[in-house]
């Protein structure tokens, strides 16, 4: 086997399963390079996609004929082109000539990106689990808000939380590496109780400090300065400015109305967003203050030099991007809001969305419209699609909720001379959930999202086609590895436990770590859930932590038995607001809502 040429061993090894070719990686240090052979690795993804099995049950189906001589037919009728749709109503691609197409179809990569489908495959069947973190102290705590805290080479070192207790808490998430037997979720930092609320010199009891911690329930409410090692949290009417290596209140600010989101910090400023206004908030100008809470009524009134008024309440996330110094709005309203920070406060326009949304995230790839379908329309070439895979535009991921269900939405951005403008969007309110979405990430080479009922769902890059599903309240054992995909691609469960309220990558959209050592399975996605939990969501059969690591944390009686009333409350809730749920849902069915 020495003596042969790497091609001939590659078209050897295409003939075997995954769990040989996993196998065969053991053999050598030449196998393993062979093993890992990105084309190799590309097929069998290709293979094992759900793009790829629809395209092979219709072209087997012997209804699919009659399908699409229904198609044109409605086609005509409707007054559109009667353009071949399919193979069947032209010309007949030959066999490699349809593969080579449903293939650039599904390819993941955009542009020049050079992926590692063999990370790709285990990001897509290998089993899945979570890590969650430990709460310091006896009477654990629970998080209210979220933020990541980078390096100079943007890699991820630790995450910072805010608690419900008022303190700040400083944990490890640094990648591990092979050759090292340390796990992450260590707390290398906390404040002291009631830091962000005051109630360490007020005075205030556990009680009064988790009242205003939780008030206001905002979920974007930490933002990190990753320049000046600063992290700004937001906890009813005041943003706190806190030293990250030193733990200590540095400067506080209060605004008019609640703290409903904040911005990621760019530039060592970055966008509050209150209940019924938005700031620029820079903390190196100590000449430009928050405007004064008491004037509440002027500031609806009119408009102001350092603020812009909201004509509708409830602002849930904001986008400030740095490429176009555009500033993107959205929430409870069912518009996207676009400001310019070279002309804030003026508003330069909306996007009507129709939907509610919870979370909006940007990923730096240009949208593909989903005209340019490389199976459904046989005019579009594959330099077409590749071309559009390699424009200089990005993408705006957002994640929400319409007439009850919920909506996936994408919108792409081109550059202009007046700033970006949308040039598509594509909305999915038919398949991405039964209820309300949640959160939004870019994913790797994938998009993922959260809904109300405790699933995490990945999808590929048009949004629509469904790689995989996990419910964070589902406790069973890991599958095997080759058998992860049909266990974790189940139908919507209806779960009545936790559900996943922010997540953040770990690793950068589409990037990898800058260790030649990371572990293949190394976790990527960090959640926050509901219940104020904080985890770390991690792909293989590796555990995110070591058995020694894990504090052991011993219960009073008195603790467990609050702990399990909580617990059936909770479970009580969920039962209740469900039922209403569907009880809306029944009754928009009947047409008696609108």
């Amino acid at each position: 086997m020495n003596k042969l040429p790497d091609e001939i061993v590659l078209q050897v090894l295409s003939f075997l399963e995954v769990h040989d070719l996993v196998t065969c990686q053991y053999l050598s240090r030449r196998f393993l390079d062979l093993c890992r052979d990105d084309n190799l690795w590309k097929l069998e993804c290709f293979d094992a996609s759900r793009a790829e099995s629809r395209r092979k049950r219709q072209r087997v189906d012997p209804t699919n004929t009659q399908l699409h001589t229904l198609r044109s037919a409605f086609n005509q009728l409707s007054g559109q082109p009667s353009q071949p749709s399919d193979p069947d109503d032209g010309p007949r691609l030959s066999a490699v000539a349809e593969t080579q197409r449903a293939l650039a179809n599904w390819d993941p990569s955009y542009g020049h990106e050079n992926i590692s489908f063999y990370d790709e495959y285990i990001h897509r069947h290998a089993p899945i689990s979570i890590g969650w973190l430990s709460m310091p102290g006896d009477d654990p705590p629970e998080a209210t808000g979220l933020g990541l805290i980078q390096d100079s080479d943007s890699n991820p070192e630790h995450l910072a939380a805010s608690l419900d207790d008022g303190s700040v808490c400083i944990w490890d998430v640094r990648p591990r590496d092979t050759d090292s037997d340390l796990s992450q979720g260590r707390i290398v930092g906390k404040s002291s109780p009631g830091l962000l609320s005051g109630g360490c010199r007020a005075g205030q009891s556990r009680e009064e400090i988790r009242a205003i911690m939780t008030e206001t329930g905002a979920v974007e409410s930490v933002s990190i300065d990753n320049n000046r090692g600063r992290g700004y949290f937001a906890q009813n009417s005041t943003l706190v400015e806190v030293d990250l290596a030193t733990l200590q209140v540095v400067s506080q600010e209060i605004f008019p109305f609640p703290v409903a989101a904040l911005s990621q910090s760019r530039d060592s400023s970055l966008v509050v967003g209150t209940n019924w206004t938005i700031h620029i908030h820079d903390p190196r100008n100590k000449s430009k203050s928050a405007v004064d809470p008491s004037l509440r009524c002027e500031i609806i009134g009119g408009p102001s030099a350092t603020h812009a008024s909201l004509s509708q309440p409830g602002p849930l996330s904001i986008l400030d991007r740095a490429e176009d110094e555009s500033i993107w709005i959205a929430g409870r309203f069912t518009h996207l809001l676009n400001y310019d920070r070279r002309f804030f406060p003026r508003i330069l326009g909306t996007v009507h969305s129709g939907g509610r949304i919870s979370c909006i995230a940007e990923t730096p790839r240009p949208y593909v419209p989903r005209s340019l379908d490389l199976l459904q329309n046989p005019t579009v070439t594959i330099a077409d699609v590749y071309a559009a895979k390699t424009a200089h535009e990005s993408t705006i991921l957002a994640a929400g909720e319409y007439k009850g269900k919920g909506s996936l939405e994408f919108y792409g951005l081109a550059p202009s001379s007046s700033g970006s403008v949308i040039t598509e969007s594509y909305r999915n309110r038919q398949t991405a959930a039964s209820t309300r979405l949640l959160s939004v990430a870019a994913h790797g080479y994938s998009t993922v999202f959260s809904d109300g009922d405790g699933n995490l769902k990945w999808v590929e890059r048009d949004g629509m086609t469904a790689i995989r599903s996990y419910n964070i309240n589902e406790a069973v054992d890991p599958p095997c590895f080759n058998q992860a995909q049909s266990t974790a691609q189940g139908p919507d469960e209806p779960s009545q436990g936790d559900i996943v309220q922010k997540m953040i990558p770990l690793r950068p959209s589409g990037g990898s770590w800058s260790s030649k050592r990371a572990d293949a399975n190394q976790s990527e996605l960090v959640l926050k859930t509901g219940d104020g939990r904080i985890g770390v969501l991690g792909f293989g059969h590796n555990t995110l932590y070591t058995r020694e690591e894990k504090e052991t944390i011993v219960e009073t009686t008195e603790q467990r038995e609050r702990r399990d009333a909580e617990k059936q409350y909770r479970e009580t809730l969920g039962r209740a607001l469900q039922s209403q749920a569907d009880e809306v849902r029944f009754m928009r069915g009947l047409g008696l809502l609108g």
